[in-house]
């Protein structure tokens, strides 16, 4: 087992914190735009010029 410095792990931390949050912004943005599509109808809209 090498020897890890303290920054390096630091690093990875921030990395996997930075990855974890990615992936929930996109999972709330697809949710967001889901729910969005399913109220098109009742002229609930996203202020977006194009779909």
């Amino acid at each position: 087992m090498k020897e890890v410095s303290l920054l390096e792990m630091i690093g990875r931390s921030l990395a996997k914190v930075a990855a974890g949050a990615g992936v929930a912004a996109l999972l709330i943005w697809i949710t967001y735009v889901m729910l969005d599509f399913g109220h098109m109808q009742s002229g609930f809209t996203l202020p977006q010029s194009t779909y």
